[in-house]
């Protein structure tokens, strides 16, 4: 397996020389997961599923899969044809930690069964120093979800059940837990994207809400379409933040830049970003961690450390 860079053309010298198959991991599909993955073969969809440990989603459909299923999906889609070389197009950006590493020890191991596979990640590339600015809230920010309940239509299970949260201060939060935990769609309830089934959001003025996928967002046609929309999003004079993902797709001086700003912003703001990103976590004051939709902690980030075994022990829990 072998990372490209997108900047030193070594992509389009491998392109050239394989002549692989694309794959880009925003690709839309529609239907139960378990379709998409019978479409050529049975037998071989379920295996892919099965070596990937995503043949629990088979009755659900894609739409109603979390960012990091629906890349998983994709992937092993893109498997589906056993094509000679593929490249993947950032396989790795909505994924925690463990997804990630066993998605890699997966595509290392069908590198071997003859599949050449190639991947960028945009996170690795290098980039010069630069300057993110922000702009003071000067109203309080005031946010509150009082057992808020959702679930995806003709789905059987909520992705999120019985949430309250109230936040009436500035500050940083971070919503964390494992792909599929409800993250995404508890934003998308607290930017009224979405309407909860049982229990009422409440907020003292408009939210600024970025998703996590940069097609959803504006500027449509900025050659860095991500940096734009975060620079946006800490301009707009609201006091509520709610940001899906912020640093996916970052390179690390961008990610340095995004942050400084980020923690200056809360200053004035509260600001709630879904993340898997370790760096992220570590400055932020509070943290609400989602298990299959329902909060297992809410409170300090000291004290989640300090209670989490995983966290102190591994420090690779998202």
């Amino acid at each position: 397996m072998q990372w490209l860079s997108t900047v030193d053309g070594s992509l389009e010298a491998y392109i050239e020389r394989y002549r692989p198959r694309v794959i880009r991991m925003n690709q839309p599909f529609s239907g139960k997961v378990g379709h998409l993955l019978s479409r050529v073969d049975s037998l071989r969809g379920a295996e892919l599923a099965s070596l990937l440990q995503i043949d629990a989603l088979y009755p659900k459909a894609f739409d109603a899969c979390s960012s990091g299923e629906q890349q998983i999906v994709q992937v092993a889609y893109a498997l589906l044809d056993q094509p000679e070389a593929i490249v993947l197009i950032e396989p790795f950006r909505h994924l925690d930690q463990f997804r990630r590493e066993h998605l890699e020890m997966l595509l290392r191991r069908t590198s071997g069964l003859g599949v050449r596979i190639g991947y960028t990640e945009r996170a690795q590339e290098s980039s010069e120093d630069m300057k993110i600015t922000f702009r003071q809230s000067e109203t309080i920010p005031r946010i509150e979800a009082t057992d808020v309940s959702y679930r995806h239509p003709l789905q059987a299970t909520y992705a999120i059940e019985e949430v309250t949260v109230q936040m009436n201060e500035p500050g940083l939060t971070v919503c964390i837990g494992t792909n599929g935990s409800g993250k995404s769609t508890l934003l998308e309830l607290l930017a009224r994207s979405r309407r909860p089934l049982r229990g009422r959001v409440k907020r003292g003025e408009r939210a600024a809400y970025l998703p996590a996928e940069t097609e959803y967002g504006p500027f449509p046609k900025e050659s860095n379409r991500r940096i734009a929309q975060l620079q946006a999003v800490l301009n707009d004079s609201a006091s509520v933040l709610l940001l899906d993902e912020p640093t996916v797709d970052l390179t690390n001086g961008e990610r340095t830049a995004f942050l400084e700003a980020l923690l200056k912003k809360s200053e004035s703001a509260r600001v709630l970003c879904a993340t898997h990103d370790l760096a992220l976590v570590d400055q932020a004051s509070d943290v609400i961690y989602l298990a299959s939709g329902r909060v297992v902690f809410q409170g300090e980030r000291s004290l989640f450390q300090e209670r989490s075994t995983l966290w102190s022990h591994t420090s690779s829990l998202f």
